[in-house]
C-alpha cells in the first residue's frame, strides 16, 4: 500500500516553520520540493509513516497536526488538488474528495454523509498509524484547510469530532476550528451545512482553466445556435471527476426533466452520450498533450475507475493508446 509522494510537500512545509531542515528528515530520494513526480512517485505506507512519526518526535508539539494543516497546499495532493480548486462548490469537492482519496492515499477511507442537513466527511485509517492523533488532527484539519481555500477563511464547520483523547490545552484546536471540538469520538469527522456546502464557489486553478479554455471557447461559439448543448456539455465538465455523470443528475442541474433534457438534445441531433463522449475526447486529447498529468490521473479526471478502461476509450477515439498519443505529442 502506498502513499503519493508530494504529499510530503506538507511535512516538509512544516519542518520548515519550525525551524528544523527537512532535508535531514525527509530522503531526497521519496521527495524535494519543486521536483516533478508522476503517479509512479510514489511512497510505502511505512516509509510515509516513519517520516511523519520522525518529524513529531522532533518538532514536540502536540498541535502540529493543525501547522501541517494549515501549510497543506493543493499541489500536494496531485490531480484531485486540481480538481478540488476546479469544483462548482464544496459538495463536488468533497464528493470528489471521497471518490479519490485512495488514489494519493491508500490507506485513507473517505465517507460521506448527506443525510442530516449537513454533509459529514468521516475518515477511518485502514492501517493504524504510529501517531494517530497527529494523523486525525492532519486529516481534519486538512481537510477544512481546503474548504476554506475554495470557499474563504471565513468558514465555520457545522461539526468537528476528533478521536484523541482532550489536550490539556485545547485552545489551538478550538482557534484553528472555530468552534469548540468534540475529542474522544469513535471516530475523526468534520461536517459542513448544507448553505455552506452549496454556496456557489468562483475560485479556480489557472492551470485547469487554460486546459479548459480552448474546450469553453469552441463550445461558446456555439452558443448562438444551440445553447443547451454548450450548457450540457459544460455540466458534464463539472462533474465528470465525480465519476458520477449522468443523463438523470445533468438534467437535475439544469433544472429540468430527463425527458425535456432528452427532448432538447435529440432536437439538436445529439444524444446524452454523444455529448458525454465528445467532452472526454476533448479533454483527453489536451490533458495528454500536458505531461503535468499522468495517464492514471488523466483517468480518473475523466471520470474513469481504473485506466484499462480509459485506455480502451482512448484507442477507441484516436487509434492509438495514450502512452503512444503523449510520446508523439512530446516528439513534436
Amino acid at each position: 500500500m502506498t502513499v503519493y509522494a508530494p504529499m510530503l510537500g506538507s511535512i516538509w512545509r512544516t519542518l520548515d516553520s519550525y525551524g528544523i531542515d527537512p532535508n535531514e528528515v525527509i530522503p531526497a530520494k521519496h521527495y524535494r520540493p519543486g521536483r516533478k513526480s508522476t503517479y509512479s512517485g510514489r511512497i510505502s505506507f511505512a516509509d510515509y509513516d516513519a517520516i511523519q512519526a520522525h518529524a513529531a518526535s522532533l518538532i514536540k508539539d502536540s498541535s502540529m497536526g493543525l501547522r501541517s494543516a494549515s501549510l497543506l497546499h493543493p499541489s500536494h495532493l496531485g490531480a484531485l488538488g486540481h480538481a478540488w480548486l476546479a469544483s462548482s462548490s464544496l459538495r463536488t469537492a468533497l464528493r470528489r474528495a471521497a471518490r479519490f482519496v485512495r488514489m494519493f492515499h491508500e490507506q485513507i477511507e473517505l465517507t460521506l454523509d448527506e443525510s442530516q442537513g449537513c454533509i459529514t466527511a468521516t475518515y477511518k485509517m485502514l492501517r493504524q498509524p504510529t501517531r494517530p492523533g497527529l494523523v486525525g488532527d492532519g486529516q481534519i484539519a486538512g481537510l477544512l484547510k481546503l474548504c476554506r481555500i475554495n470557499y474563504g477563511e471565513s468558514l465555520v464547520p457545522a461539526e468537528v469530532r476528533l478521536k484523541r483523547p482532550t489536550p490539556p490545552n485545547p485552545e489551538p484546536w478550538t482557534k484553528f476550528f472555530g468552534t469548540d471540538v468534540k475529542f474522544g469520538q469513535p471516530a475523526n469527522g468534520l461536517s459542513i451545512s448544507n448553505v455552506d456546502a452549496d454556496r456557489p464557489l468562483t475560485g479556480s486553478d489557472p492551470e485547469m482553466v487554460a486546459l479548459h479554455e480552448e474546450v469553453l471557447q469552441r463550445y461558446l461559439m456555439k452558443q448562438d445556435r444551440a445553447n443547451i448543448l454548450n450548457r450540457a456539455r459544460l455540466q458534464i465538465m463539472e462533474e465528470l471527476p465525480t465519476g458520477a455523470v449522468t443523463e438523470d443528475g445533468t438534467a437535475r442541474a439544469l433544472h429540468m426533466s430527463k425527458r425535456t433534457l432528452h427532448r432538447k438534445l435529440r432536437e439538436n441531433d445529439e444524444t446524452f452520450r454523444s455529448l458525454l463522449t465528445q467532452v472526454r475526447t476533448d479533454l483527453a486529447e489536451r490533458y495528454i498533450g500536458n505531461d503535468s498529468y499522468t495517464v492514471t490521473e488523466i483517468a480518473f479526471l475523466l471520470g474513469y475507475t481504473d485506466t484499462s478502461a480509459f485506455s480502451r476509450a482512448f484507442r477507441t477515439w484516436f487509434d492509438r493508446s495514450p502512452t503512444q498519443a503523449r510520446e508523439q505529442s512530446q516528439n513534436a
